[in-house]
């Protein structure tokens, strides 16, 4: 293997502290730091009104929760999925790392909270000055909440603290991030209501109301945050015992398009998982196949469901845009084949695969590593509990080279999929992974 490119400082800059997804982020950032920082050399940072400050949080915040609304997600990756394979190269690897677009969501998750903290500091000055004399007790309050509210959700969400609390985070940011909305209602109205009886205007609330841009964008965002949750059911399940560490699930509710995810759960208030859909060969169905990683994995495994509940629509996922390349290299660890067979349904993929795993056929069946071998049939299947665990970097770069493949795609667990991608990468080897 030919050794890294650049020196190691250099490498953690452009692939691991500099990755696209925190460029993203910092180009969110930087927007929103440039008009504060315009703002200040205009001296109206300080003074700016609460309604000003008010439309920069609701902007940051509606464009956060559509990075994450299903239907936004999906359309962005049917989009750059189209890219032709006549493009040039550059461009479809640039294409492929749409995944990245959480970026935008934290970038402006953390812009809205800069922002309110402006927007406390406006309230301040609009109860000194006299600006605002209705409500003095209920607006600070609602302020004071949703601050607490806003730097816990950004608290929880740091990489650290949701790794090892991912329960948690997940219960806080949905939870906290429906207060958080909820409570801007309530303090729009409530602002809204002293602008029109505290300022004379020659306006009525209503007009008031539909000429603020807070109010459009906030119904943009609990529309966004409430669709899913209208598409909430509960649909049966066919479980297919395939191992004491796997198990496959059946689904017949919907077809699903290529590489989408549906999430289900067995309490959807609480807990939420997504796995990739393999679409079925003979109907209109799917399954998705799910491995020993947790205890609500292990619960599934150790009493399969014979329901559960699904919500909003199967997101696309990052196999979503492999079409757009000639030949890829597929590399998969335990059930991270899942995904790639969703792909492998498409079946004029041309790929190599490298699936690495303990005991293949008899922890997640012969069919699924006939339906490997059908897509290559000199797929790389390593055994790990004969032959131990692989040099994955080594073999994947060696079918890299050989089958002059365009890209590569990962799907491993978190610890695996960090140490392949920047170690390909590192050696100038484009590679995609979520």
């Amino acid at each position: 293997m030919p050794d890294k490119k650049y020196t190691r400082l250099l490498r953690n800059l452009r692939w691991t502290i500099f990755s696209v997804y925190r460029r993203l982020n910092a180009l969110v950032l930087t927007a929103n730091i440039i008009a504060i920082i315009v703002l200040a050399a205009q001296h109206k940072l300080v003074s700016m009104s609460p309604e000003r400050a008010a439309s920069a949080v609701s902007i940051n915040l509606t464009v956060s929760v559509l990075m994450r609304q299903e239907l936004v997600i999906n359309t962005l990756f049917w989009v750059f999925g189209k890219c032709p394979q006549w493009f040039p190269l550059r461009i479809r690897r640039l294409s492929a790392k749409i995944y990245h677009l959480g970026g935008v969501h934290s970038g402006a998750a953390m812009s809205a909270t800069v922002w309110f903290a402006f927007f406390n500091v406006s309230i301040v000055n609009s109860f000194q000055s006299g600006g605002i004399r209705r409500h003095q007790s209920s607006i600070p309050i609602i302020t004071v909440l949703l601050d607490v509210l806003l730097l816990s959700i950004i608290a929880m969400a740091h990489p650290a603290i949701r790794a090892r609390m991912h329960n948690q985070f997940e219960l806080v940011h949905r939870f906290a991030g429906w207060t958080s909305v909820a409570l801007f209602w309530v303090e729009f109205a409530l602002l809204t209501d002293a602008k029109v009886h505290d300022v004379y205007s020659p306006e009525p609330a209503s007009v008031a109301v539909l000429r603020s841009p807070v109010f459009w964008t906030l119904l943009i965002a609990t529309i966004s945050i409430a669709l899913p949750w209208v598409w909430l059911r509960k649909v049966k399940v066919n479980a297919e015992h395939l191992s004491d560490h796997a198990i496959r699930l059946h689904f017949t509710y919907t077809k699903l398009p290529l590489c989408a995810a549906p999430r289900i759960s067995d309490n959807p208030l609480l807990e939420w998982h997504a796995f990739a859909g393999i679409p079925d060969e003979d109907g209109p169905g799917f399954s998705v196949l799910v491995s020993k990683a947790g205890d609500w994995t292990s619960r599934l495994i150790r009493s399969p469901p014979t329901a559960l509940w699904v919500r909003g629509i199967p997101t696309l996922g990052v196999l979503h845009v492999a079409p757009i390349f000639r030949k890829l290299i597929l590399v998969a660890t335990g059930s991270g084949i899942g995904p790639i067979l969703s792909l492998l349904s498409q079946s004029d993929v041309c790929c190599r695969i490298l699936w690495s795993t303990p005991t293949p056929e008899v922890t997640y069946s012969k069919n699924v590593v006939d339906t490997v071998l059908r897509a290559d049939p000199e797929a790389m299947i390593i055994n790990t509990t004969v032959s131990g665990r692989p040099d994955l970097v080594k073999h994947t770069y060696e079918l890299y080279v050989k089958s002059e493949a365009e890209a590569v795609f990962v799907i491993s667990n978190p610890r695996v999929t960090r140490r392949v991608v920047y170690s390909l990468e590192s050696r100038g080897i484009p590679v995609f992974a979520p």
